[in-house]
């Protein structure tokens, strides 16, 4: 689901893959599956501050699963309290790194209320399992011999969990259910709005996105992916899902790949499926995994837009992302893409722990200086499963409690409810007057932040969101 203000017209282009891949296991497994795209479920009351959820559209079911991000798991609680299902469960990034991870005062079962069991790690074939047993009769918590792994529930206050168990083996997953998903796909996903880049009308192209490698080896200390096993589908999983998409008309893909160019000679055979289909795409990568060659290899083959995970334009502040560039690799790449002919994205953040104005300002002299053709801005929240969120006292920071609600990056510019931390550096009223200052900056010197719909050419309509909640 997507931010509560209004801001993002196009919700429904970033599909909730995990949900997908999961709904094609069970349906390969002989299980009866529907999804749903709670956007379609739900509505925000902004008078009211509210979630609204239309009952009449819950559909009776034996089992409900529910993936959530950290910023709407109180939305799924919400929805799960509503649902018509025998079992209500949940799964996703939030649930894994809370209660896979250090903290103990937040494994605690007012953060999970209205579910009846919470699936940690990736759940293709877990949740076959558990689907297996509610159709025998079994309850989930009492299957042995093997039992369920990564799975958790609550009696009482006392936190239960099975073993955790091995990740699936990518290569032998059947590809996302893309024909499962409600209402087709949205458009304008990849389309660009921007100073130096002009205008790129793709607002009508249907657009999905794609995953074909999982995991990031880089140790990025806002980031709960860091140093995590690189595991590659095969190729011919990835033109299975080329040929379902181009049959359902998408016409432009949205790689989510972390690290994109991490292998040179992958990129390159993964860049030929996309261009066979005729497609349009992006992807996203890092500054220190550029090559001339490879950029204009992908141009060719139909890549519009790279983005790059610069983060700041402060060395101190990339020293202490843990990021292993400097801002001088950022322009760097940025120019080297700009070079092959592809849009340029630059994904910024700001309110790390150590921002200083100062630094903020070095920001604003780096986006000048490297002239990205379009910028994400992100408030740094300390999301469960990153380094901050492990070793907070590293940072001088404290975790809240309950606040999981306000875990929001983008959007909420003038809420200081969005700021859960306190910043040894700076006060909560520095960091809202910078990140305003900044984001009217970027609109200024590059274009309307993030990505906007394009409208008879006419920027500023609105931007994309990407934060889901999905269900199956």
């Amino acid at each position: 689901m997507t931010l509560p203000v209004g801001c993002f017209f196009a919700p429904r282009s970033f599909l909730h893959l995990g949900i997908l891949y999961i709904a094609s296991s069970l349906r390969k497994a002989g299980h009866d599956v529907k999804v749903f795209d709670c956007h379609a479920l739900t509505e925000w009351d902004a008078k009211n501050q509210k979630l609204i959820i239309h009952k009449e559209k819950l559909e009776e079911c034996d089992v409900v699963g529910i993936s959530a991000t950290t910023a709407n798991c109180e939305w799924g609680k919400m929805l799960a309290k509503a649902w018509p299902a025998k079992y209500k469960v949940l799964g996703g990034t939030h649930a894994t790194y809370i209660l896979d991870g250090p903290h103990e005062r937040f494994k605690k079962p007012h953060y999970f209320e209205n579910f009846d069991y919470i699936m940690t790690q990736e759940c293709e074939e877990s949740f076959v399992s558990f689907c297996d047993a509610v159709d025998k009769g079994i309850e989930p918590r009492n299957k042995l011999l093997p039992a369920i792994p990564s799975l958790h529930w609550f009696f009482g206050d006392k936190h239960c969990q099975t073993e955790k168990g091995p990740q699936p083996d990518v290569t032998k997953l059947p590809i996302p259910a893309f024909d499962l998903w409600p209402g087709g796909f949205g458009g304008g996903g990849l389309s660009v709005v921007s100073n130096t880049a002009g205008v790129i009308n793709l607002n009508e192209a249907m657009t999905a996105s794609l995953f074909n490698v999982r995991g990031c080896p880089f140790g990025c200390n806002f980031c709960a992916d860091r140093r995590t096993k690189i595991r590659e589908e095969t190729y011919e999983q990835v033109e299975a899902q080329c040929k379902m998409l181009a049959e359902l008309g998408v016409t432009c893909i949205r790689i989510q790949d972390d690290v994109l160019t991490i292998k040179a000679a992958h990129c390159r055979r993964v860049s030929d499926i996309l261009h066979s289909y005729g497609m349009k795409w992006r992807g996203n990568t890092r500054v220190n995994l550029t090559d001339p060659t490879l950029f204009k290899y992908m141009e060719q083959h139909g890549c519009i837009e790279l983005g790059f995970g610069c983060e700041h334009g402060s060395d101190m502040m990339l020293k202490l992302m843990g990021k292993g560039t400097v801002a001088a690799k950022n322009t760097e790449g940025i120019k080297m893409c700009q070079e092959a002919g592809m849009v340029a994205k630059a994904f910024l953040m700001i309110g790390f722990p150590g921002e200083t104005w100062e630094t903020v300002r070095e920001m604003e002299r780096w986006v000048l200086a490297a002239k990205p053709n379009m910028v994400a801005v992100c408030l740094f929240q300390p999301f469960p499963g990153s380094d901050v969120w492990n070793h907070p006292e590293n940072y001088g920071v404290t975790l809240p409690e309950n606040a999981f609600d306000r875990f929001w990056q983008q959007g909420l510019d003038d809420d200081p409810r969005a700021l859960v931390l306190d910043l040894p550096s700076m006060t909560k009223a520095e960091l809202i007057a910078a990140r305003k200052e900044f984001g009217e900056f970027i609109d200024t010197n590059v274009g309307h932040r993030d990505r906007t719909r394009v409208d008879a050419g006419t920027p500023g309509l609105g931007t994309f969101g990407s934060s889901s909640m999905d269900a199956v």
